[in-house]
C-alpha cells in the first residue's frame, strides 16, 4: 500500500471533516444532502459513461487498486541486476542467462532476455519491447481519462445542484426565513459535493495514475536498454554506467556509496 496515498487521504479528508465539524458545531449531518449527492456523483459517474466506451468503466477497479496499491519498482536495484546478467553473459556466454530468463520475477525482463538467447536481431527485440511500452502507456491512459472526466465532470453537475435548489429556494421567498436558509443550504451542498469529487477523489486519482504510469515506462526502458546492450555484448562497465545515465548525480553517487 503506497505510504503517501495513505497519508494525503488522512490529511486532506481530515482537514475538511475537521473544518465542517468546527463551522457547524458538531452538525456534520447539515452536509449530507442525499439528493445533492446523487445529482453530483450519479450524474458525473453517467457523463463518464457516455464519454467513454464500457471497458473502461468495469475496469475501475483496477485502476483504484494500482493506484493505492502499486508496487514501486526499485531502479537501484534493477540497475544492479542488469549488471550482473551482462557480467554473466560476457563470462559464460548469452546461453547461460537461459535459466534467469525463467526466473526472473518480470515478464518484460523475461521476455527480453529470451529473445537475445534466441539470437533474435536488435531491431526486432527493440520494435518488440517498444511495442509493448507503447501498449502498456496505452492502456493506463484509459484509467486517468476516467478519473480526469470525473474531475471535469464534478464541478458542472455541483453547479446543476445548487441551481436546481435555489429555484426552490426562490418559490419560497415570500414564506419563512427559516425555509429559505434551509434551501440555501441544500443549494450550496450541491457546489460543495462538485468540490470534493474533484479534489479529493477524482483528480487525485486521475493525477497518480499518470504518475505510475510515467514510472513504469521509465523502468521498462531501463530494462529495455540494459538487454540491448547486453545482446550486444557490451562490457559491464559500460552496461553499468549506460544504466547509471537514467539516474541523477545524487542517485549515482548513492549507489556508488554502496559499491
Amino acid at each position: 500500500m503506497d505510504l503517501a496515498t495513505i497519508i494525503g487521504l488522512v490529511l486532506a479528508w481530515g482537514a475538511v471533516v475537521y473544518s465542517m465539524f468546527h463551522c457547524t458545531h458538531g452538525e456534520l449531518g447539515a452536509y449530507i444532502k442525499p439528493g445533492e449527492m446523487l445529482l453530483v456523483f450519479g450524474g458525473a459517474i453517467g457523463a463518464a459513461m457516455m464519454s467513454m466506451p464500457l471497458h473502461t468503466i468495469t475496469g475501475a477497479v483496477g485502476f483504484v487498486k494500482k493506484w493505492l496499491f502499486n508496487k514501486e519498482a526499485h531502479i537501484e536495484h534493477m540497475i544492479k541486476e542488469m549488471v550482473q546478467y551482462a557480467e554473466t553473459a560476457r563470462r559464460d556466454g548469452v546461453l547461460a542467462l537461459e535459466s534467469v530468463a525463467r526466473e526472473a520475477p518480470d515478464p518484460f525482463l523475461r521476455r527480453g532476455l529470451q529473445l537475445t538467447i534466441d539470437g533474435t536481431d536488435p531491431e526486432i527485440i527493440e520494435r518488440i519491447l517498444r511495442i509493448e511500452i507503447d501498449a502498456m502507456a496505452e492502456r493506463h491512459k484509459h484509467g486517468k481519462h476516467l478519473f480526469g472526466t470525473l474531475a471535469k465532470f464534478g464541478p458542472g453537475f455541483g453547479l446543476m445542484a445548487t441551481l436546481i435548489a435555489q429555484v426552490a429556494m426562490f418559490k419560497s421567498l415570500g414564506g419563512d426565513a427559516s425555509v429559505i436558509g434551509n434551501a440555501l443550504a441544500i443549494a450550496l451542498t450541491g457546489t460543495l459535493y462538485g468540490c470534493i469529487l474533484q479534489n479529493l477523489i477524482a483528480g487525485p486519482v486521475a493525477e497518480k495514475l499518470g504518475l505510475r504510469s510515467q514510472e513504469e515506462v521509465f523502468a521498462k526502458e531501463i530494462v529495455l536498454q540494459g538487454v540491448l546492450s547486453i545482446q550486444a555484448g557490451n562490457n559491464p562497465r559500460v552496461v553499468e554506467m549506460q544504466l547509471l545515465s537514467f539516474l541523477s548525480t545524487r542517485q549515482q553517487a548513492t549507489i556508488a556509496k554502496a559499491a
